[in-house]
């Protein structure tokens, strides 16, 4: 049993970096988005972009998974067949963290077995959230890069 109590531990950790992730890739990806809509960005017009994304990042930390999904489908900080691997991703995650051991019966000695197979299905859904948590800090890192270059490109 304690595998399964670790395994939704870790599944909960990860999510919340996800969720941490989500929140920055939308505040550079509002920044970015600014400087397309300039012909040449001033300082002000800059730092009016960082206070407002910056703005958004703080206010998403209060949302659910759900509401952060919203607001990048939104944004359009992602593409769409990440978003709809997001929403998978939440949908499963709501079920391991609110309704798993309300519907699944361990009993007072459960059958190592069952356990067993309960454990395998957590890793593997722990193993998908990985891979999209390993994707957007590519995403991130790719905007931070790009944004760079923006900066560069206009104040330097």
């Amino acid at each position: 049993m304690n595998r399964i109590y670790c395994a939704i531990g870790k599944i909960v950790e990860v999510t919340q970096n996800i969720e941490l992730d989500i929140g920055e890739i939308c505040e550079l990806s509002e920044i970015i988005k600014e400087f397309s809509r300039h012909v040449k960005m001033t300082i002000q017009d800059y730092e009016q972009a960082k206070s407002d994304a910056d703005y958004l990042k703080t206010k998403m930390e209060t949302m659910t998974f759900g509401q952060m999904i919203g607001i990048v489908y939104d944004s359009r900080s992602l593409k769409h067949e990440e978003i709809k691997e997001l929403k998978s991703l939440l949908e499963r995650r709501n079920y391991f963290t609110h309704e798993y051991f309300k519907v699944t019966k361990f009993g007072v000695s459960p059958n190592e077995d069952f356990i067993l197979e309960e454990f395998e299905a957590l890793k593997e859904y722990l193993s998908e959230l990985n891979k999209m948590l390993s994707r957007l800090e590519m995403i991130k890192a790719g905007q931070k890069e790009r944004l760079e270059f923006l900066e560069n490109k206009n104040f330097k």
